[in-house]
């Protein structure tokens, strides 16, 4: 009995050993290096059934390093992956099946894997497009730019703190039929883009891979970043555009500072100039005050051209102030609807919109 214990506990011992000595490569990066991060399947039938993939690594630490667990964000993807202690130098793979029984449309599957090596997870993707009755590259990826083609050249890259950074990705089609070899000239400040495979085979997917990081140079509210593409060494005539909107960053304030922060409060969040003849200016008054405990700050304020806005960039705490607006309507007819949207250093209200309608004759 003593003799079978110790057969059992060996095993056991071996593997707590090993986790335990690799905890202390916790905080020190990855220790696990991938050959590929994202697997692209490209075009497949609905009527394939289970598509399968693997993703290569390798143990490039100097502990044993033991993968304890990987979560999929779908039920349709299953991965499998070794159980045993990855001693350092040795590999492996992530086996992934992928059951390809959701129907007709384009999948972005993540699996996330866990390792005693680090804290922080390291993320896996499978991509593709699932089909019923095939269309064209035109027809699923419409807007041309240059021999390639996207669903749509503006990307929305939504709300960025000021000073953060914020990734997202697309796929882009060759509509060609011969290959093309792209690159990004023409790169906005603060905007990382790349793009796997560089080299796109005729009729095949690609997959353009953005950062924008916004501490490139502080700027507020609508932002456009962006980037264009040579086709074969020859410059794309519209660039791949990603609009964000910055606001300001309040993830360092206690809760305190956000108590005593400033907070803007609108009198009348909407003026309406009633009829006016074309041609005719218009003057909307909106009565504001500040009712924090600090300072209100405007960094920006997001309008139409046609309007002129006269107003404090700087609001003590319990200050009253007018904003004035002044809109030339000359560009303008019928029933009309302008937004002005402040972006503050309020922490409570960062964003604040202000409506001017009324009818042009």
């Amino acid at each position: 009995m003593r003799i079978f214990l110790r057969i059992l506990f060996f095993p056991i011992a071996l593997f707590l050993s090993y986790h335990i000595a690799a905890q202390g490569t916790a905080q020190q990066g990855q220790a696990i290096e991938f050959t590929k991060k994202v697997h692209n399947f490209g075009k497949i039938s609905v009527n394939e059934g289970a598509r399968n993939c693997s993703f290569e690594f390798k143990n490039i630490s100097d502990k044993p390093v033991v993968i304890s667990n990987i979560l999929s964000s779908c039920g349709c993807t299953t991965p499998k992956w070794p159980k045993k202690p990855i001693m350092p130098g040795e590999g492996g793979k992530v086996e992934v099946t992928y059951l390809n029984d959701q129907g007709p449309y384009p999948f972005d599957k993540t699996l996330t894997v866990y390792t005693s090596a680090s804290t922080k997870p390291i993320i896996l993707r499978i991509t593709g497009l699932a089909y019923e009755n095939e269309r064209s590259m035109k027809e699923m990826f419409p807007t041309a730019i240059g021999p390639l083609g996207v669903k749509n050249e503006i990307i929305r890259g939504g709300q960025i703190s000021q000073g953060n950074a914020k990734s997202g990705n697309l796929r882009i089609a060759n509509i060609s039929g011969k290959s093309v070899d792209v690159k990004f000239v023409q790169v906005s400040p603060g905007l990382e883009i790349s793009i796997d495979p560089q080299i796109i085979p005729g009729n095949d997917i690609a997959e353009i891979s953005y950062t924008v990081n916004t501490a490139a140079a502080k700027k507020w509210g609508n932002t456009t970043y962006s980037a264009y593409l040579t086709c074969n060494g020859t410059r794309a005539a519209t660039p791949l555009s990603i609009e964000c909107m910055i606001i300001d960053n309040f993830s360092g304030m206690t809760k305190e500072e956000k108590n005593r922060a400033p907070m803007l409060l609108a009198e009348n969040s909407s003026f309406n100039f009633g009829k006016v003849k074309r041609g005719e200016k218009v003057k909307a008054i909106f009565n504001l005050r500040n009712t924090g405990y600090s300072d209100l700050i405007l960094h920006k304020i997001e309008k139409k051209d046609e309007i002129a806005i006269n107003t404090k960039e700087k609001v003590l705490a319990g200050e009253k102030f007018t904003l004035e607006a002044i809109l030339d309507t000359n560009g303008c007819r019928g029933e009309v609807i302008y937004t002005l949207t402040l972006i503050t250093n309020s922490p409570n209200r960062p964003l604040v919109n202000l409506f001017i309608t009324g009818t042009v004759e």
